[in-house]
């Protein structure tokens, strides 16, 4: 199966875009259903290590799909709560007014977008700012993969520059096409942000000052949500936060107890949860302990998860309804064992999301106790 990936792109006028160095407004999605806050910071790249200066952004505004949040200060960046239910698209603005850098006065705007979903482009209009500032944003298609679009005023831009930015190494450079898109990397090997910039050469005056041009930016994050879905990203998240990783192991158990939830009816959380894992006294195997934990909320605290004994032959979840009695046997397909066991580390990550994206009948076989 083909994966899903994103084209990234980025505008540019007749100048030549300047090299990256300008401070800009960065989105900061964390991943997974969960997530209710969304932050904001402004330095040099999307690394929160270089964020500064946050008296600057401070005037910023912010939406959710179109509808204004409250902003908190920090002294890092800014913060917003999104609405119930999250959005598939965050904007944000600011009005950096007139600035004189190196004998020259322009004026700077800086837009930033964040994304979990592809959008209609009948969506792009509501986003509370302005519709001068550049869009770039993640479009839905009727066929194949979503397509990230840049607009300025309402058209594409063709053969321009991107920056294109993954984790703290320096970014590279594409061009666009003739509709403004380019070729995209694959989205689970990110995160990805990226940089856009039309500049306007028309001068004026604003507020008695002269200036020579105006810089309109604009930043986008997407979320892992975008490329994989709601319920992997969520997956990986929780996955993540109570195991510190997502390798294939601890990942097939979250699938496993996602899926005893749902076949018993049962919330996470739940005190009429049991959940046994048998297996032997070796990480990997016990790594689906985990998983299980993260899925369905059981813990060794409550007094209703544990671990067992047994060979990897003897390799089996039990999850019980104390409640009601019934009780689920889960075993892993054989060649889906064989395909992850003893992977060296670098290979875990990747494997981990591949697990995640999985269908159930291809990871685990589930029986009932009669």
């Amino acid at each position: 199966m083909r994966k899903p990936c994103i084209l990234l792109v980025a505008v540019a006028t007749s100048l030549v875009m300047p090299p990256v160095g300008a401070h800009e407004l960065w989105f900061h999605l964390e991943p997974g259903a969960d997530s209710a806050v969304v932050r904001l910071t402004f330095g040099d790249t999307p690394n929160l290590n270089e964020a500064e200066r946050v008296a600057e952004i401070a005037h910023a505004k912010v939406w959710a799909g179109g509808k204004s949040l409250e902003v908190k200060r920090l002294p890092d960046g800014l913060e917003a709560r999104l609405p119930h239910g999250g959005a598939a698209v965050v904007s944000a603005f600011a009005d950096r007014g007139v600035v004189t850098y190196m004998g020259q006065s322009f004026i700077i705007y800086l837009a930033a977008y964040g994304q979990t979903r592809a959008i209609e482009p009948n969506q792009a209009a509501n986003l509370g700012l302005g519709d001068d500032q550049v869009r770039l944003l993640l479009f839905s298609r009727e066929s194949g993969p979503p397509v990230v679009r840049a607009l300025w005023k309402g058209k594409p831009a063709a053969d321009a520059v991107v920056k294109i930015f993954r984790g703290a190494g320096d970014p590279t450079e594409v061009r666009t096409d003739g509709n403004g898109e380019i070729p995209c990397p694959d989205l689970g090997e990110g995160p990805w942000t990226l940089l856009a910039q039309v500049v306007d050469k028309t001068p004026g005056k604003r507020e008695g000052r002269d200036y020579s041009e105006i810089r309109y930016k604009a930043t986008l994050a997407i979320s892992p949500e975008a490329a994989f879905g709601p319920a992997v990203a969520a997956c990986l998240a929780r996955v993540k936060d109570v195991h510190g990783a997502a390798g294939p192991w601890v990942v097939a158990g979250y699938r496993i107890g996602e899926r005893a939830l749902k076949d018993l009816g049962l919330a996470r959380h739940s005190h009429d949860l049991e959940v046994v894992h048998h297996c032997p006294p070796e990480v990997q195997y016990s790594c689906i302990t985990d998983g299980l934990q993260a899925a369905t909320g059981a813990s060794a605290g409550k007094l209703n998860l544990r671990i067992e004994q047994a060979t990897a032959d003897g390799l089996k979840t039990v999850v019980r309804d104390r409640k009601t009695n019934r009780c689920l046997t889960f075993t892993l397909k054989p060649e889906f064992a064989r395909s992850i066991v003893d992977l060296p580390h670098e290979r875990l990550d990747a494997e981990g999301r591949r697990v995640a994206a999985l269908p159930d009948e291809a990871i685990f076989s589930v029986s009932e106790a009669k």
